[in-house]
């Protein structure tokens, strides 16, 4: 068994570990071993083009294809939940829609314990993170490695019309959602390039990378190595060797909210009881690891469009596909420039609402399935777009723990969508807002008729079921490695891993609730705070 020796071992190449590790290999003479389980398909055709994420969400070459136990507020469906399995992480397979989050939801951490951690502290590592030409210098950066674009420029018929709808039904105006001020409606911001996706693969690992950067492709971690309680290495398979890095200073886990819990239990760190029944010899008894799992069920009314101007009509004939592909190819412009959402709105559904409680987002398809990206898979086979929608701050937790010590194996994932009586409420008020918005006259104009679930659906109880029937994975699972100060908490403020020394969680899996939004930027300011975190640290 061979080992190699660094300062830092940084497990996951994704969002928040592309970012931590590019920034600490950035001190002169640091030495940072990057380990990727997945394969570096970062460059792919489909990886770099927007539209091509629905060639990637299905295909196990580019995610790892993990599935929830049966929901039973879902209908009992085991519900898909791709998650990135490559440079980037999920950064390279995700819609690109690039929204920071609720400044209120970080000021929330910050009271709950989280010392540093609300929006002031978050915002210089919001704007070192990006590259935004337009918006208020105090708020937006203009030199980061995360380029944005923002869809403001290229005006669209249906997101205009999303717009001035959401207006018209009382919803603010807001240019920059990424500003400061967050409710409101607005284009989207992407993260996106000269018409490509610029993930963190692209941002923090391109061929500008630091020296002292190693990154190691298709090595899958299957243990954090300890002496005592302190992290000293990391066991990893790569092709068909066993092998060992060393951490001279710290091991930091970047796998994401899914196989960083995993990988805390199969190497001893967990609830004492649970971690004996696998088999696997308790390092520290933490008791939160795997537990306040938080996600967003999405779901969508579709529409028939009067005008051909959505992406059913393009994806359904093969001489508008390839006028699509020639337009890209030659201006790097046209709708594969962009994913399928154009506009959204982060508003109340209520008038007792303080502050924004759900998203409506305006997507130019329609289809029985939110995978579908053909005709055959599902597409309507007329002109159609959606309306999609999901509650901004879910109240239901859900669970993921390791089934077995073979890190190989899928862990039991549970997200318990709609346990909460709070969450049902808040989906019902989303599907009669987005219906309100519809039914204004900017986008009634465009709207030859509701499809899914029809016009004739109205009561709360059938609405109910439809949501049950077609709600999804926004894929934002979150928590699973809460930070705080409670007795659940698995990270502390500084994300050091309680129990043990010399290990960190930097990931998504921290987030100690949902912070309003997508959660692609709040991944990176993650990794992007944490290395500040751990350089401080070692300068005392």
């Amino acid at each position: 068994m061979s080992t190699d020796a660094f300062d830092y071992v940084v497990i996951g190449a994704g969002s928040s570990g592309a970012a931590v590790a590019r920034r600490l290999a950035e001190k002169p003479g640091t030495t940072v071993l990057l380990l990727e389980a997945g394969a570096p398909r970062h460059n792919d055709f489909w990886v770099k083009v927007p539209l091509g994420i629905g060639k990637l969400l299905q295909n196990p070459k580019y995610v790892w294809p993990f599935e929830t136990e049966p929901q039973t507020e879902v209908k009992n469906a085991r519900v898909y939940w791709p998650r990135g399995k490559l440079p980037g992480g999920s950064s390279s397979v995700n819609g690109m829609i690039y929204v920071r989050g609720e400044p209120a939801e970080y000021d929330h951490w910050a009271a709950l314990g989280c010392k540093g951690w609300s929006y002031a502290d978050l915002l210089p590592y919001f704007k070192r993170m990006e590259s935004f030409a337009a918006g208020d210098p105090t708020q937006r950066g203009r030199n980061g490695p995360i380029h944005i674009t923002t869809l403001a420029k290229t005006p669209q018929t249906l997101g205009s019309s999303f717009i001035n709808a959401c207006q018209t039904a009382g919803i603010p105006n807001n240019p920059d959602y990424n500003g400061g001020t967050y409710e409101g409606v607005g284009y989207l911001q992407l993260n996106t390039k000269n018409g490509q996706r610029c993930s963190t693969a692209h941002g923090y690992l391109g061929s500008d990378k630091p020296q002292g950067l190693t990154v190691l492709t298709d090595a899958q971690a299957t243990q954090i190595l300890f002496d005592g309680s302190r992290a000293t290495g990391v066991a990893y398979r790569h092709g068909d060797q066993t092998k060992q890095a060393t951490a001279r200073v710290e091991v930091i886990l970047s796998a994401g909210p899914i196989k960083s819990p995993q990988l805390l239990e199969l190497s001893g760190i967990g609830q004492a009881e649970r971690l004996q029944a696998l088999g696997v010899p308790v390092i520290a008894n933490v008791p939160g690891v795997g537990e306040n799992l938080v996600d967003h069920l999405q779901a969508r009314i579709t529409f028939e469009c009067t005008q051909r101007i959505t992406m059913n009509e393009i994806v359904s004939h093969p001489v508008r596909q390839s006028l699509m592909g020639a337009r890209y190819l030659l201006t790097r412009g046209g709708m594969m420039a962009t994913p399928s959402a154009s506009a959204h709105a982060l508003a109340r559904s209520h008038e007792s609402d303080t502050r924004p409680t759900v998203k409506i987002q305006m997507h130019h398809m329609s289809a029985a399935s939110r995978y579908a990206r053909s005709a055959a898979a599902g597409i309507d086979p007329f002109p159609g777009f959606a309306i999609g929608f999901f509650q901004l701050r879910p109240e239901s937790r859900g669970s993921l723990h390791a089934t077995s010590r073979d890190p190989m194996a899928n862990p039991v994932m549970d997200p318990r969508y709609l346990h909460a009586e709070t969450d049902r409420i808040a989906m019902l008020r989303a599907i009669q807002l987005a219906r309100k918005v519809a039914d204004q006259p900017a986008l009634r104009a465009l709207i030859k008729r509701e499809t899914r679930p029809g016009i004739d659906v109205r009561d709360e109880d059938s609405l109910m079921d439809y949501i049950r029937t077609c709600g999804q994975t926004s894929w934002h699972p979150i928590g699973t490695c809460k930070m705080g100060t409670d007795a659940m908490a698995v990270v502390s403020p500084d994300l050091r891993v309680n129990g043990t020394q010399a290990l960190r969680v930097v990931d998504s899996s921290i987030m100690p609730t949902m912070p309003s939004s997508n959660t692609n930027a709040g991944s990176i300011a993650i990794g992007e705070r944490a290395a500040d975190l751990i350089l401080q640290a070692q300068a005392k």
